[in-house]
């Protein structure tokens, strides 16, 4: 068990971690991760094994080496190392002793757990006519641990409402590793339930969860909190999942993470022509990278957005950038200076 400063923590929040993440992992690396203490295991962000290599903790501080004592150190002096035999072992627990189950998930380089943590996977790719059929020869996993942090959105939500039954088409912009998930997934529950302190009435929210991780559903049912008005459709392709909740579910606004894909325009089309309202976010450091990519500068340029939102990870991870009007492209925020 872990016992080191626990009373600063919820042992809630300590028993879900343990149940969700650390039983998936094998055992020898499992014992060596509980060392650490509640602060540093309740603050990781990724847990990184590769074949022969030290054991790599992710934090808001950035990564470590984990030392078999449990503390984590910026250089190695004594670090628990992973082998290949951990690695597939742990690889078996995630899939239930069937990998095979998931194969479809493994060729696409990732599992999604209970609580919506993803576990990427390295290793030799098996390829067929269509692209990737496997991968085997299991070289790396990267666990990225998923946090709710209610009310992270405060900031963001004063700037997509437009009165007490809308909103603003919004993309949020960010980089890897800035919270926008997170930050998704708490506008998607403050739309669907409504917030009194500015006026919003609680919307009917769709959520397109491709990779799971927004609502994280476990057989059926959501394990985050995504809002009384929500309806979810779990490990559906996005361009597929707009369309599904359009004709079924008559939503308001509807939700969805990393567009950019070819086709991702003309599904967000059809979704704002049915006088539906978007949420959606694309990877980028600012507007000016992302108009490198050829799908989204073609919605920028017809201006498909009403807000565009850009995250860093400079005050930690969800620190608000900018708010551009995507209309008249003019800065409504900038990170501490507000734009008249």
């Amino acid at each position: 068990m872990i016992t080191n400063d626990k009373q600063a923590y919820r042992m809630e929040e300590i028993n879900d971690f343990e149940r969700d993440i650390l039983r998936f992992i094998s055992p020898d690396l499992r014992n060596a991760i509980k060392r650490m203490s509640a602060k540093d295991l309740m603050g990781t962000e990724e847990i990184r094994f590769r074949v022969n290599k030290p054991v790599m903790i992710q934090n808001h501080m950035g990564s470590f080496f984990l030392e078999t004592s449990g503390e984590l150190k910026t250089k190695p002096e004594n670090p628990v190392f992973a082998s290949q035999e951990q690695i597939v072992k742990t690889l078996e627990l995630i899939s239930e002793n069937s990998i095979y189950a998931f194969q479809d998930e493994i060729r696409n380089g990732y599992i999604t757990l209970r609580g919506g943590h993803r576990v990427g996977i390295t290793g030799k790719a098996v390829l067929d006519g269509t692209g990737i059929k496997n991968l085997k020869d299991i070289s790396g996993l990267n666990i990225r641990v998923s946090r709710e942090v209610r009310g992270c959105s405060s900031e963001i939500l004063k700037y997509i409402v437009q009165g007490e039954n809308e909103i603003y088409n919004t993309l949020i912009i960010s980089p890897p590793k800035c919270g926008k998930t997170t930050i998704l997934r708490d506008i998607a529950r403050s739309i669907s339930d409504g917030v009194a302190q500015i006026g919003l009435k609680g919307l009917k929210v769709g959520i397109v969860d491709e990779r799971s991780e927004i609502a994280a559903c476990f057989k059926g049912s959501p394990q985050k909190q995504v809002g009384v008005r929500t309806d979810v459709l779990d490990a559906c392709p996005k361009q597929l999942g707009m369309s599904m909740l359009l004709r079924s579910m008559s939503p308001d606004v509807i939700i969805t993470d990393e567009i950019g894909s070819s086709g991702d325009k003309e599904a967000l089309m059809q979704v704002i022509n049915a006088g539906v309202k978007i949420v959606t976010t694309a990877h980028g450091y600012s507007i000016s990278q992302l108009k490198l990519r050829k799908e989204v500068l073609s919605m920028l340029e017809e201006k498909v957005f009403d807000r565009l939102v850009v995250l860093s990870s400079k005050n930690g991870p969800g620190t608000l950038e900018e708010v551009i009007d995507g209309i008249s492209m003019k800065f409504l925020y900038r990170r501490e200076k507000l734009c008249c």
